[in-house]
């Protein structure tokens, strides 16, 4: 089991509100983490995991997006498309880092078993543990309503080539779910095992292109789902630029808000409050991937990205 991270560390949903240490001794934290990961870091046992690309390019939101029920949820990203719609009037839209720790968990554990149908244990604490999560106090409630957003959430995904040719693909995370959790006792074990089965396409896609992650460094980065995706996109997009053998690629602030902007208004102050929170995190990143902090570089306008040594060598 990847080591979890203490309770009073983690904020599960969204970016943590409540006061939190001083910037400094956050970067020393995030520093001494990485270094910890380093000694570490051995193989796919050790934490390594993936994502599906999608997943990678377009994100959840950060915080409650405080929908009606039953409203969609879109990002475009000029490309992608993403739209999440809840299933259920019980259940809006997930956000926050538990939803990503379990979609990293689903797209892991597909690709090492090569199957789309995942256990989820006999009880709630068990699968929370299986993800490293501790399963106390007020994150009990927290990660099942997040799961249940997520199980139940249509992800709808459409791509735009360069020709301006329309071509999309639509999935569910799953075509069934059965959780038998109990809602009063997570520690209780059920009868039946909870169980959650992938759709087609979902798991698809999941196979075609994983994108490597360590699922230690999601963890290290849970106090910010912004810093969380930030990592995956940063992966992601090393990754393709050094196998598109470009010289570099510029990616602008206007790009950028559309991808990952959830909560900062499209206007020109909202998108300069982006810009400063997107560089802070991205420097909360750069402690567990270094050699990318050599290779992005703000401008005014935009990142311009050149390529990086890859995040997690091809062992092949």
């Amino acid at each position: 089991m990847i080591n979890a991270t203490p309770p009073d560390s983690i904020s599960l949903c969204g970016e943590q509100t409540s006061k939190t240490p001083a910037r400094r001794r956050r970067t020393t934290d995030l520093i001494e983490t990485a270094l910890g990961l380093e000694d570490d870091d051995a193989d796919v046992c050790n934490g390594f995991g993936c994502l599906a690309r999608t997943l990678a390019q377009a994100t959840l939101p950060h915080s409650d997006p405080k929908l009606p029920p039953g409203t969609l949820y879109t990002r475009n990203t000029g490309l992608l498309t993403l739209t999440v719609a809840p299933t259920s009037l019980l259940y809006g839209i997930p956000f926050g880092s538990i939803p990503r720790v379990i979609l990293a968990w689903i797209c892991t554990e597909a690709k090492l078993t090569n199957s789309p149908v995942l256990s989820l244990g006999r009880s709630q604490a068990a699968f929370m543990r299986q993800l490293g999560l501790y399963s106390n106090g007020r994150y009990i409630a927290l990660f099942r309503e997040q799961a249940m957003r997520l199980f139940g959430a249509v992800i709808s995904v459409a791509y735009t080539d360069r020709k301006h040719a329309d071509s999309s693909m639509r999935f569910l995370i799953s075509d069934q779910s059965h959780v038998f959790w109990s809602a009063r006792s997570p520690e209780q074990t059920t009868l039946w095992e909870s169980t959650l089965s992938l759709s087609d396409g979902f798991f698809r896609e999941i196979m075609a292109a994983p994108v490597p992650i360590k699922i230690p460094v999601l963890h290290a980065l849970s106090k910010s789902p912004f810093a969380m995706d930030i990592y995956a996109w940063l992966t992601y997009r090393m990754f393709v630029l050094a196998r598109s053998k470009r010289p570099s690629v510029f990616i602008p602030w206007q790009n950028l808000h559309s991808q990952f902007g959830t909560s900062y208004p499209p206007t020109e102050k909202g998108i300069q409050n982006f810009k400063v929170n997107f560089l802070l995190r991205a420097k909360d990143v750069y402690p567990f991937y270094p050699e990318a902090r050599q290779h992005v570089t703000p401008t005014t306008e935009g990142l311009l990205l050149t390529p990086a040594p890859p995040h997690i060598k091809d062992k092949r």
